[in-house]
């Protein structure tokens, strides 16, 4: 047996599973009951902290700052590694088998780990301080989360421990009614029909992670016509409201619809929209698509007029929010840097959101593989902490799921982690779009065309009213070039560069189309404008960079680029 002051431990025989007991007071034993001591409390946050870490692993970085933060960063690595030091004296031959240290993460191998004890046993780590913000921070959403939990269970409703734990930090996401469609003065038609388009457009808009909906259930007894705006709100605790009248003609329906901020009673927009009435009783959507797509974009465009227009700390969280998605996706350089100042607003209304820390996450992925990131390395630890930490605070969260696959794959090329997580997600919700999306991107990436666009046109299809339709279509476009149909991957870039002109990746996808349908000459001139967009762009790069670079996929993309012109 080997002592020091801070950890006692067995080299004995191979105990197998090591059990952490991390409700109520912490403790450390072998599967067959042979307790292991640890004396040092940081020693038994970092044990903690890989134990409940995605895939058990936590950046080298991100523990420095959690446990040793006011140490500074020199003396942070070096406490880290005097930690790593006694882990590997503690557990002897066994340390190999249990844990994978590298230069910038830790991993404790969870199929090696149980959790022991329930949350009635007690607080998460009961009696464990520690003197850092991090540190602290952190126990507090540990802590926060399961007493949630408990009070959930105790009540018969955990499924609802989600929407309970981020209801604390505020109203996040616009909330929208859909008011019944009354028929038109003077018009004697179907009173049900109108009843039945408010409801259809509730469910479509429903499909989005970037709306709260009121039920259908709730709205149909609200008549705009004789009851109050100020009542509507009260009622519905909505922002946007969605009210209208429609009227036949033949076959033909003729929708009026008016959006309404139930804030001010201001009329956003008025529109008039028309279809066939056999065609939406038969199932068909269109009509329904149309206003979902024009509801969409009127939520983007007035949060975007209210985030502009006042102070941000006079601004709603959720208009705050949808702005800074909205920047994010626009790809210029000034837009991208706004939109991560209005995201951290958000983040210190509501530091425990998932959602949040999962946007945080993205925006760093899209700050390397849009080439505007200085500091690479930096940028894709930053993702991968922000992503951990979003399943740290909500583990079941279909949308930090999301994002955390979109990190391991796009910026780690661990593919196998990041299918995990998009298959979690969707199990999670099946409406997840993204969730599909990047799904398909994957097998896209890993040389399944089928199986690409199978799922991206699932995703396009949950998608009406995303305010970045160009990044599905681009990610689309990747699919099909997979799948060989290289006709169909042109119709999607140009679909997309019609909505956003400097998006890079529409721009490779399209030079690789045209090279493949031996339009050189058209793709030569694409290489050109792609250069003008990314001058630093270079084939080299891409082999370094790109999650496909080690596919079949991958290394034909570089070669029809390289030929069209894209310099080494």
């Amino acid at each position: 047996m080997n002592r020091n002051d801070d950890i006692e431990g067995d080299q004995g025989a191979h105990h197998g599973v090591l059990c952490i007991r991390l409700f109520g007071v912490f403790a450390l034993s072998w599967e067959d009951g042979d307790e292991i001591k640890v004396r040092s409390t940081k020693i038994r946050a970092l044990l903690a902290m890989l134990a409940t870490a995605p895939e058990g692993a936590r950046t080298r970085a991100w523990l420095q700052d959690m446990l040793w933060g006011r140490s500074g960063h020199e003396h942070g690595r070096a406490s880290l590694r005097r930690a790593l030091t006694d882990l590997r004296t503690l557990f002897g031959d066994h340390f190999a088998a249990l844990f994978e240290v590298n230069n910038t993460e830790v991993q404790i191998r969870l199929t090696r780990v149980r959790i022991t004890g329930m949350l009635e046993d007690g607080d998460f780590l009961e009696g464990t301080e520690i003197a850092e913000a991090g540190f602290e921070e952190w126990i507090t959403v540990q802590r926060r989360s399961n007493r949630t939990l408990l009070s959930a269970v105790a009540r018969g409703r955990p499924g609802r421990m989600a929407q309970e734990i981020l209801s604390r930090g505020g109203h996040l996401h616009p909330s929208i009614a859909i008011l019944p469609f009354a028929t038109a003065r003077g018009y004697q038609g179907p009173a049900q029909l109108g009843d039945m388009i408010s409801e259809e457009l509730s469910r479509t808009l429903s499909r989005s992670h970037l709306l709260d909906v009121i039920s259908h259930l709730s709205s149909r007894r609200m008549d705009a016509r004789t009851i109050a705006l100020d009542e509507i709100r009260e009622s519905l605790d909505a922002d946007y409201v969605v009210c209208g009248n429609y009227r036949t003609t033949g076959d033909k329906i003729i929708l009026n619809a008016d959006f309404i901020d139930t804030a001010t009673g201001r009329i956003g927009w008025t529109r008039e929209l028309s279809g066939s009435t056999l065609e939406f009783l038969k199932g068909g959507d269109d009509l329904v698509l149309n206003l979902a797509g024009e509801i969409g974009r009127a939520v983007m465009d007035t949060s975007l007029d209210l985030a502009g227009s006042a102070p941000l700390p006079d601004v709603d969280s959720h208009a705050i929010l949808m702005s800074s998605i909205t920047l994010m996706h626009r790809l210029s350089v000034q837009s991208f840097a706004k939109s991560k100042t209005y995201l951290e607003e958000v983040i210190t209304r509501v530091p425990d959101s998932a959602v949040l820390h999962g946007w945080l996450g993205k925006w760093h992925v899209l700050s390397v593989v849009q080439g505007w990131s200085s500091r690479h390395d930096d940028d894709t630890r930053t993702a991968r902490d922000h992503t951990a930490r979003a399943l740290d605070i909500e583990p079941d969260n279909s949308f930090a799921l999301t994002m955390d696959g979109l990190v391991n794959n796009n910026l780690l090329r661990r593919h196998d982690i990041a299918m995990r997580r998009f298959d979690d997600a969707i199990e999670l919700d099946p409406n997840n779009a993204m969730a599909w999306l990047l799904k398909g991107v994957l097998h896209a990436f890993t040389d399944d065309g089928e199986g690409a666009v199978n799922y991206t046109n699932r995703a396009r299809a949950l998608s009406p009213l995303d305010p970045h339709s160009y990044y599905f279509d681009a990610l689309a476009a990747a699919a099909r070039l997979t799948a060989g149909d290289y006709q169909g991957a042109l119709e999607m870039a140009d679909r997309s560069m019609r909505a956003n002109r400097r998006h890079t990746s529409t721009l490779r996808a399209k030079v690789v189309a045209l090279y493949f349908l031996d339009r050189m000459e058209e793709a030569r001139d694409s290489a050109e404008t792609l250069m003008r967009a990314d001058p630093g762009f270079n084939i080299r790069q891409y082999l370094r960079d790109h999650p496909a670079a080690e596919f079949e996929s991958g290394r034909d993309w570089a070669k029809a680029l390289r030929e069209a012109g894209v310099p080494n």
